[in-house]
Formats: structure tokens, C-alpha cells, sequence
């Protein structure tokens, strides 16, 4: 299976007004910096932790239906279509009511309903698409609080070159355990 995002985020998980607050920054000079670092810190985060923070819309392909399709990007809000190449390699929609969609196991499946079966697929590389969106919601005062305070912590390691001394201090171990509830495994 193969996963790719289509439409990123519209906001950030954390503001640059929040950043530069932690960083006791008043000017505008290093606002395009910290919006980078804060853009890379959440995706490294979003990557440890296997959730999408700000709502994103992904598609998954995979060569045939599975028992159960796997949606990464925990916590699935919605899915938006599953659709698949039929046996004359001719792109169809699935119908909603085919198929069950987990949005409460972390991360969310697609099932077949119940009492059916997947349709046959065409012999070929993504012969079943889903699209879907993910994420805890479209603003930042929807992200919890702790994920905010490891991507804010992480924001001052870059800026504060005396952290960047210590691999590990306790103060990078607790950082670190800020994000151990929100962990994704599976």
C-alpha cells in the first residue's frame, strides 16, 4: 500500500505568534525561519507519533482490496471515496454502503459491510484508491496540548545553541515522553 497526501494542511499545529512568544522574539526578521523549523518539527512529530495534527485529506492505492484497508494518519475524520479498477480495468466507485468505515480504532480501517464481499479488481498496480481526510481538525486550539508543547520545545532546541551541546538532557528525555499517549501503534 502506498499513502500520499493530497491537500496539506490549511493551518499550522502551532501558530508563529505562539513561536515567536517561546522564543521571546519581537521582530519580524527570523518569521519565515521559525515558520519553516515549526512546518518540519510537525512533520517530524506527525511522523513519531503516525497522526495527522491540522486536517489533510491522503489517498492510499493498493494492488487489490485487503480484508481490511489500513488508513494511516490517525484520527481518521472521514472517508471520501474508495474506488477500484473492476475486471475490465474500468474505474469504478464503490458505494458507500458496501463497505464499514473504523474511524475509532487508531489508526482507522475500511471493511467490507457486513454479510458482502470486495469487488474483483483488475490485475494492476493501485487498482484500489481512497481517499480520505484525517486530523484533529482544521485549527490549532484543536491539537492537544502536549503535542503542542513537544513542537514549541523542540523550536527552542533549534534557536538556543547551549541545548544543542547536550544529545540527552533530562529536560530532551521529558520532551521526548510528551508524546507517548499519542503514539500510533500498529
Amino acid at each position: 500500500m502506498t499513502s500520499r497526501q493530497i491537500t496539506p494542511p490549511a493551518a499550522m499545529a502551532v501558530s508563529l505568534e505562539a513561536a515567536k512568544l517561546q522564543l521571546r522574539e519581537t521582530s519580524t526578521d527570523l518569521d519565515t525561519s521559525i515558520e519553516l523549523w515549526l512546518k518540519g518539527i510537525t512533520l517530524e512529530c506527525e511522523h513519531q507519533i503516525g497522526r495527522a495534527l491540522i486536517k489533510q485529506t491522503w489517498q492510499a492505492t493498493l494492488p487489490a482490496f485487503d480484508d481490511a484497508i489500513r488508513l494511516e494518519g490517525a484520527p481518521l475524520i472521514a472517508v471520501q471515496s474508495v474506488s477500484y479498477y473492476d475486471a475490465d480495468n474500468v474505474l469504478q466507485i464503490l458505494a458507500p454502503e458496501a463497505y464499514y468505515v473504523d474511524a475509532v480504532t487508531e489508526p482507522g480501517y475500511i471493511v467490507a459491510a457486513a454479510g458482502a464481499g470486495w469487488p474483483a479488481t483488475y490485475t494492476r498496480r493501485n487498482a484500489v484508491v481512497v481517499e480520505y481526510t484525517c486530523g484533529y481538525g482544521e485549527t490549532e486550539d484543536k491539537v492537544p496540548e502536549s503535542i503542542k508543547l513537544y513542537i514549541l520545545a523542540r523550536l527552542s532546541e533549534q534557536f538556543d545553541p547551549a541545548t544543542r551541546e547536550f544529545k540527552e538532557t533530562s529536560q530532551s528525555v521529558y520532551v521526548n515522553r510528551l508524546l507517548d499517549r499519542y503514539r500510533v501503534y500498529a
